[in-house]
């Protein structure tokens, strides 16, 4: 019987321990991800090492509204998205934001149609914990985002269906690689008659 506990014992144990361990690791989703969703890793991107140039007032009539918030988001975030930007949000209203893409290399500043006015209120959806509602990373082009895009005119104040929108940077544009709908908005605001 003392054989049993001193030698058998930890032995099971042990084994049970390894086994609770794989069975872990096999439910948790491939790469650290969610369950189909893009990967960040798909998306890469080389970081730029070089000093980044100072906003481009020129580049774009948002550059100049937003110049302070802009400059100083530059200067503390550094490179931080799609290897050679600074992604850079500004509050415009109640769960209201606007989003710009400043180059490092040129100073040129980039404001994407569907983050100009971007809505992270959503209805019903409670995130899982530890989900944040924006993600994105210095070494990768993909930004995934929870939330509703603007859509219209930048007057009518619309919005696209709620959901967990990835996009890719193209340098340019924002290229949608996936949505997936959740919340309460399930459809784009409809059009404002115009006066």
């Amino acid at each position: 019987m003392r054989a049993l506990r001193t030698e058998i014992l930890p032995l099971l144990c042990t084994a049970f321990l390894v086994a609770s361990a794989a069975g872990a690791r096999q439910s948790q989703p491939r790469g650290g991800g969610r369950e189909g969703e893009p990967r960040f890793q798909s998306f890469p991107a080389d970081v730029w090492a070089g000093r980044p140039v100072p906003l481009n007032l020129r580049s774009h009539r948002l550059a100049r509204v937003y110049r302070t918030l802009l400059r100083q988001q530059q200067r503390e975030e550094g490179i931080n998205f799609a290897g050679h930007y600074t992604l850079a949000t500004v509050g415009c209203g109640t769960g209201c934001s606007v989003t710009a893409f400043i180059d490092a290399r040129d100073g040129r500043a980039y404001f994407p149609r569907e983050l100009e006015g971007w809505t992270g209120i959503v209805g019903d959806y409670d995130p899982p914990e530890g989900e944040d509602t924006w993600e994105w990373r210095a070494d990768s082009r993909l930004l995934r985002l929870v939330g509703r895009p603007t859509v219209g005119r930048p007057e009518e104040e619309r919005h696209g269906p709620s959901g967990i929108y990835h996009y890719e940077w193209t340098g340019t544009r924002l290229r949608l690689v996936r949505f997936r709908p959740v919340g309460s908005y399930p459809e784009t605001d409809p059009p404002t008659p115009r006066r």
